[in-house]
């Protein structure tokens, strides 16, 4: 369970009823703040985005995948791909403003610590942006980290549960 919106203030799970904090011992002078056994670390999204538009050095390029050239029998960028020919006529009213925003999401683990100790592993979810060019959407300023999943297990089908603060975030993108 994400105790978010909703739910955070809950201090149990409504699913499983387990505790939100780890319990304190009680043999310290002073009491210790509550310990989380999980959190979940979001970069909110939307605050990176506007900056790309504010950016004298990448609010040009933002239209970049509207006002290239393009080979047609060649795929070098992901706007040559019939997936994103394919939303272009499904959502027309989107696609007529070059400056509206595609974003590609990726979604990988990594091992914080040694593989020789008890296994661990944490999830990255990044979010590029498609309408810059092929030689800058993949570099390091604008590739978005935007969660941490911690782990030590894989999230597997409860991934939907962490992208929920990223969803939201999308959700109102769309909207506005």
């Amino acid at each position: 369970m994400l105790y978010y919106m909703d739910d955070a203030s809950e201090l149990f799970c409504r699913t499983c009823n387990a505790p939100r904090f780890k319990p304190n011992s009680g043999k310290q002078r002073r009491p210790k703040k509550d310990v989380l056994y999980s959190r979940l670390f979001y970069l909110p999204i939307i605050p990176r985005l506007q900056r790309l538009y504010v950016s004298m050095s990448s609010a040009g390029h933002m239209r970049w995948h509207k006002e290239k050239i393009a080979k047609n029998d060649v795929l070098s960028h992901p706007s040559d791909a019939e997936a994103w020919k394919h939303f272009d006529r499904v959502h027309a009213s989107f696609a007529v403003e070059p400056r509206n925003l595609r974003l590609g999401l990726c979604a990988n683990s990594f091992t914080p610590y040694s593989q020789t100790a008890t296994p661990y592993s944490c999830w990255s979810v990044i979010l590029t942006p498609y309408n810059l060019p092929p030689e800058m959407y993949m570099t390091t300023p604008y590739i978005f980290l935007t969660l941490i999943i911690p782990g030590p297990h894989n999230p597997k089908a409860k991934i939907e549960v962490y992208l929920q603060p990223l969803i939201d975030d999308l959700k109102l993108l769309w909207e506005e």
